[in-house]
């Protein structure tokens, strides 16, 4: 088998689908996770869309199992699906090995509670630890092979956030 064979055998997978929370509060801080696998790196909470699943109650379903968040509300949400490629170090588990990568939708929700509020044990733990940053410092933070996803929905997201803000901040 050469790498060709291989390269063919990788393309030939699919991708699976997977929903991804940005959640950010009055401030217009968005809640990252260190990852249990990937120490020192810091991303949204994402998941896994279950068969026939609608991806909005998957990205509802995501926020509580990952980080505990229950009464996120619905601000908006990337207009495309965005694909990226598993890198071939990454050691992943058997579930996600018949996967090439994973095609993501990506949710913006408002939630003004605090890191305290959050339970990260209460399903299988994902992330070490969570922390408040600004969103556009988020594409350093992530692993190297999702930093050109994030590049795509950050500034669309990081828009919405300060109209979502100013808008609401009127009606108090």
């Amino acid at each position: 088998m050469d790498d060709g064979d291989i390269l063919r055998i990788m393309t030939d997978k699919p991708y699976r689908k997977n929903v991804g929370m940005v959640v950010f509060n009055s401030s217009g801080k968005v809640i990252v996770g260190e990852r249990v696998q990937f120490p020192g790196s810091w991303q949204f909470p994402q998941g896994g869309i279950d068969e026939g699943e609608d991806y909005l109650e998957a990205a509802k379903r995501e926020l509580y199992e990952e980080i505990g968040v229950k009464k996120a509300t619905y601000v908006t949400e990337y207009p495309d699906w965005i694909p990226y490629d598993f890198p071939n170090s990454l050691g992943l588990n058997s579930h996600l090995q018949k996967f090439r990568g994973q095609l993501q939708r990506w949710i913006l929700f408002y939630w003004d509670g605090t890191l305290e509020e959050c339970d990260l044990v209460h399903h299988e733990q994902e992330f070490l630890t969570i922390q408040f940053m600004e969103i556009e410092d988020t594409i350093q933070s992530v692993v190297e092979f999702k930093k050109e996803v994030y590049a795509k929905f950050v500034p669309l997201f990081k828009s919405a956030i300060q109209n979502y803000i100013a808008e609401n901040s009127k009606s108090k």
